[in-house]
């Protein structure tokens, strides 16, 4: 008896020696693949193209600084809606790491810019590059471009003006060219970031602050969360979730430009195709890890099934408002009214019922009160 007592306690050492040297995997679902599709197939592919639209535009803005007509100035413009297009992708993924580093939103995209601030540094001659680095998010960025070439009250001669006979017309372009270099050098920050942060994204598999699951869902919230806030609720005059008297046309996104829906478009089918991990390959996204969780979301059904059915329909209620959100939150309020209660149904989803379905924490914070 005491033989087969020693035996069994050498056997279950011995097992429990085995076991702790082993690496096992446990990650039935794969969670690596699908970190490893977004890095590759997704973030990284979007930056890339960001980038060669920035440098497309540098292109274009150095063959209208050469020659500054109404033809280099269409090009120019073209160019920049390009751009704008792109970064559109590039947004939902602000809270990894390179992108937070480079306080790649607040140089790249504010919204709306400070007309009369920019007007004031352009007459002092403030527009080095060095100096709009510094400059408050709503002075600098796409938005920013965006003012300088077009514009919902004067013509393309009125325009092309402003950079050639105006008072001003030699610092117009100085600020132009300043703003273009620094959303080209914080693209080429956060491209340059990943370069050492790819490795640790794919393999940080947990769920604390730290971990991919943590950065992708705070990202994706966010993005969220500024598209009902920004693009859907600021214009049509909400204040947080409270309506308020006034509605602010000037606020959306791309006013000048009248690119307001066809940009919350393209932030709502991004947002499709990052929870689906669909990239320049289709591959696994965070909904198809929801979809093993088999959870209900907030409103009663499957939550991943929720999540896509509600995304389809913001883009329904957009579609409303096209093409002009600008003219519709002062023309046909109710619409603008319907698309924002679709969102907030939106950003429940993604930031309430998503963060708690996966064991994450909402770590950015805002004043929205939501």
């Amino acid at each position: 008896m005491k033989k087969f007592s020693n035996l069994l306690f050498i056997t279950a050492i011995s097992s429990l020696l085995f076991s702790c040297g082993k690496t096992e995997d446990t990650d039935s679902f794969g969670k690596k693949d699908m970190f490893t599709n977004y890095a590759d197939n997704l973030i990284l592919p979007a930056y890339t193209t960001y980038g060669n639209s920035i440098t497309s535009l540098q292109t274009a803005l150095s063959n209208f600084n050469a020659t500054t007509d109404l033809s280099n100035l269409s090009a120019l413009q073209s160019a920049f809606l390009n751009t704008y297009a792109a970064w559109q992708s590039c947004e939902i993924y602000e809270k990894t790491a390179p992108a937070d580093q480079a306080m790649a939103l607040d140089n790249t995209n504010y919204f709306p810019c400070r007309a009369d601030s920019i007007d004031a540094y352009v007459s002092r001659n403030d527009n080095s590059a060095a100096s709009i680095k510094n400059k408050v998010k709503s002075d600098k960025g796409l938005a920013a471009i965006e003012y300088l070439l077009f514009s919902r009250t004067l013509s393309q001669q009125q325009i092309l003006d402003r950079f050639t006979t105006g008072p001003n017309a030699a610092s117009y372009k100085t600020y132009l060219s300043s703003l273009v270099s620094n959303i080209a050098e914080v693209q080429s920050s956060v491209i340059s970031g990943w370069a050492g942060y790819k490795d640790i994204f794919i393999n940080s598999l947990g769920t604390d602050a730290s971990g991919s699951f943590s950065v992708m869902v705070n990202s994706i919230a966010q993005r969220t969360d500024d598209f009902k806030r920004m693009q859907t609720g600021t214009p049509a005059g909400y204040l947080g979730n409270v309506a308020t008297v006034n509605v602010l046309p000037g606020a959306v996104q791309a006013y000048y430009s009248n690119n307001s829906t066809n940009y919350m478009l393209l932030t709502l089918n991004n947002m499709k195709d990052v929870l689906n991990g669909k990239g320049s390959n289709d591959g696994k996204g965070l909904i198809d890890y929801i979809r093993t969780l088999n959870v209900s979301s907030t409103f009663g059904g499957n939550l991943a099934d929720d999540i896509l059915s509600q995304i389809d329909v913001c883009i329904t209620k957009v579609n409303d408002c096209a093409p002009d959100y600008s003219a519709t939150v002062v023309s046909n309020k109710a619409k603008a009214d319907a698309l924002f209660l679709e969102a907030k149904k939106l950003l429940v989803l993604i930031k309430v019922d998503v963060p708690s379905a996966l064991g994450v924490s909402i770590t950015y914070t805002d004043s929205d009160g939501d």
